[in-house]
């Protein structure tokens, strides 16, 4: 599609696939991929629309009108961006010594594209920017990262939903209500496939419970997830 140099294709295929997930029953798809990628990337290759930042945002832009048009919401992935690294979080941690500045001129505009185009989700990736953040914190669990950059700085009031917490990137270094309080403290409001459901529904119980997490920082979440299930209903 990106090398088709017509960007309404992006849109194109966003209606088709809304047309035969809604037959399905499916609400939700995990795309459009926002990542810019560097030549000969392997992680995300093509699934990218490509290397130019503002080509990718003008795609993603109309992948998201597609989607959305048709009744299902898009998400953009996999904010800040996975473009320019080889490693696969599924195998361990993902490091990028990319700064903000770097950023703002590769991703960003392909997310705030997205944004802008009124993207439901953004699905945050387990990508480690110590140029950002200052350790190797994971972004899924960084408050910098989703609190001030993506809400903050990016305009996003939608949901933020992780990558799978299964990845290695993830489990080699947190346990499962670990890793889903932490991601709730940094502003995400939706936990993808903790690697232990139990393990990790208990552990947001306690965490509210014991004060780790406040009700109001639910609701907060729920709020956003309400907004979206029910934007289509009569009020």
């Amino acid at each position: 599609i990106g090398a088709s140099g017509n960007p309404d294709n992006a849109k194109t295929a966003g209606s088709s696939i809304a047309s035969y997930l809604t037959e399905y029953g499916f609400n939700l798809d995990f795309a459009p991929v926002a990542d810019v990628v560097t030549e000969g990337n392997a992680s995300i290759g093509d699934r990218s629309f490509g290397t130019n930042a503002s080509d990718v945002a003008t795609y993603v832009a109309k992948s998201v009108e597609g989607l959305q048009e048709g009744g299902v919401s898009a998400c953009l992935k996999h904010f800040p961006g996975l473009g320019s690294v080889d490693e696969d979080s599924h195998e361990g941690m993902v490091v990028s010594e990319k700064t903000l500045e770097d950023f703002e001129t590769t991703d960003f505009l392909s997310f705030q594209a997205g944004i802008d185009a009124g993207a439901d989700f953004v699905m945050v990736g387990h990508l480690s920017v110590p140029g950002i953040t200052g350790d190797n914190t994971p972004c899924t669990l960084s408050e910098k990262m989703i609190t001030e950059v993506l809400r903050g700085q990016m305009g996003f009031d939608g949901v933020v939903i992780t990558d799978s917490m299964a990845m290695s990137a993830i489990t080699d270094y947190y346990t499962a209500d670990e890793a889903a309080v932490k991601a709730l403290q940094a502003g995400a409001d939706m936990i993808l496939m903790p690697e232990d459901f139990e393990t990790a529904y208990q552990g947001v119980l306690d965490a509210v419970n014991n004060g780790t997490l406040t009700e109001d920082r639910i609701n907060e979440s729920l709020v956003r997830i309400y907004r979206v299930k029910l934007k289509d209903r009569a009020s």
